[in-house]
């Protein structure tokens, strides 16, 4: 009898923990219990349908809510975030994949993406860039690759780097800042500085007095031995010297610092005083493998970075915002880009930003399309013989039940971002679909070329992503000629 009493016991613990769960699996989602929010649960999540996920979150985020504050005092509610274009665009995909989500692992890497989505929006403004490559033989044609962690330690862009440069010519790496984050796995150069730097940026908000540069990133030295040494890699083959050696800077005493080449003796150069943005040429015409800059004061001056090449060609430069949702670029002094694009002569800027905006949670759509938009113009404004290339937002996965799916926030940011490139007159490219659509995330990771967060392209994966968008600029390229 006690061993029937004991069975009955367990079998009403069980019971009452199934009847429990399925109570709280019901109760709505603003429910608090205790001033605690509950945590949405269901037990059935594993086997319903996905669609059936995508359906909910439909019809979720086209009811009005209360109101909520994001950023910048903008108080707007659900309704109004959620287009009419965006509703149709997951009803679309609803439709397509009612019967759920299933995708087959690759049996190879290079089964994975699709090389063959083009660039549409106006492809046209894609001129500038293409008519510079035609001549790239007699003249540099420079790229500056801007995104945010996805491509620190010159991932994606090295080996996009070095496709352009075995096709049109190019030797060196580009552009370097003065200090940076990912100098333990950057893939295609050395780099290292002392620990006397302060580093103003726009990951930090900026500061005043101090002018950010083109890459967002500006150094001051903090005594009269700050110093920074670069070293060319041996992983890229077109990245193993460079020639040319340029310094730039603004806000100088008038002053010397001192440098090396090839661990060579130290020689000065003098920095003129000035707040526009100021370039000084270390060397020309001599293949360099090492270049080590000197401050000789505290404060001495706001600089900038390097730009280290040799001969004409492509040059891509590497400009990673950890973090960051591309709308930085408010930040910076619209003098300021005017006089990098004189130095610079940029003939494309790539923009790949967007998955730290799924990150933040309840998103004010709203306000990012109006400062995206005003971003692209402001840069045109700057960059008026620039081509302009927005990438949308690849596939990120969140986690359903055991299960990784496509955040249902990734396909609203990307038609936005579709529609900035339209209202702005610039280029676009659809990650998504060139990653491979839908959960396409999952068979990244399956493949082992992305990581487990189901978010960031790991080195191979890197790798495979620049083969893709080679590729598809190469494909519009031959359109054009």
């Amino acid at each position: 009898m006690k061993i029937n009493d004991e069975k009955s016991r367990a079998f009403m613990v069980i019971g009452f923990a199934i009847i429990f769960l399925m109570g709280i699996s019901n109760l709505p989602e603003e429910t608090k219990i205790f001033g605690y929010q509950i945590k949405p649960v269901d037990l059935f999540m594993d086997i319903k349908p996905d669609s059936l996920f995508y359906q909910d979150f439909m019809n979720k985020e086209s009811k009005p809510s209360k109101e909520f504050e994001l950023t910048e005092e903008i108080q707007l509610n659900n309704a109004q975030l959620f287009s009419k274009l965006d509703m149709n665009l997951l009803s679309a995909w609803y439709e397509k994949n009612k019967d759920g989500f299933v995708t087959s692992r690759p049996t190879s890497s290079s089964q994975i993406g699709n090389s063959n989505v083009p660039i549409t929006g106006n492809v046209d403004n894609m001129k500038y860039f293409f008519d510079a490559l035609k001549q790239s033989k007699n003249r540099k044609v420079r790229i500056a690759d801007f995104s945010d962690s996805g491509n620190e330690g010159d991932l994606v862009t090295a080996d996009l780097r070095q496709m352009f440069q075995s096709q049109f010519g190019g030797n060196g790496v580009g552009w370097m800042s003065i200090t940076s984050q990912d100098i333990t796995f950057r893939v295609s150069s050395k780099h290292s500085f002392s620990n006397d730097w302060r580093t103003v940026s726009v990951l930090t908000g900026g500061a005043q007095g101090v002018t950010l540069n083109f890459n967002g990133f500006t150094a001051i030295p903090n005594s009269n031995n700050s110093w920074v040494r670069y070293e060319a890699g041996t992983a890229y083959a077109n990245s193993r010297s460079f020639n040319n050696a340029r310094l730039f800077y603004t806000n100088a005493r008038a002053s010397q610092i001192k440098y090396s080449v090839n661990n060579g003796a130290d020689q000065t150069a003098n920095l003129v005083a000035g707040a526009d943005v100021k370039e000084l040429v270390l060397a020309t015409n001599q293949e360099m493998r090492n270049l080590r800059i000197t401050a000789t004061q505290a404060n001495q001056a706001q600089f900038f970075g390097v730009n280290l090449d040799g001969g004409n060609g492509v040059y891509i430069d590497n400009f990673p915002w950890r973090g960051n949702t591309g709308i930085s670029f408010r930040d910076f002094s619209p003098a300021t880009l005017k006089q990098f694009n004189r130095l610079m002569d940029y003939k494309l800027i790539i923009l790949t930003f967007g998955a730290n905006m799924l990150a933040q949670g309840n998103i004010n759509w709203t306000w990012y399309e109006n400062q995206k938009t005003k971003v692209i113009n402001d840069l045109k404004e700057a960059f008026p013989q620039t081509s302009i290339l927005i990438v949308g937002v690849g596939d990120k996965a969140i986690k359903r039940g055991t299960r990784f799916i496509t955040d249902p926030n990734a396909l609203r940011l990307m038609e936005i971002q579709k529609k900035v490139a339209e209202q702005t007159g610039v280029a676009y490219w659809n990650k998504f679909d060139a990653m491979g659509g839908m959960n396409s995330m999952t068979q990244w990771v399956n493949a082992n070329l992305a990581a487990k967060d189901y978010g960031h392209l790991n080195y191979e994966g890197s790798k495979r992503m620049a083969q893709i968008v080679y590729q598809t600029l190469m494909n519009a390229y031959n359109n054009y000629k």
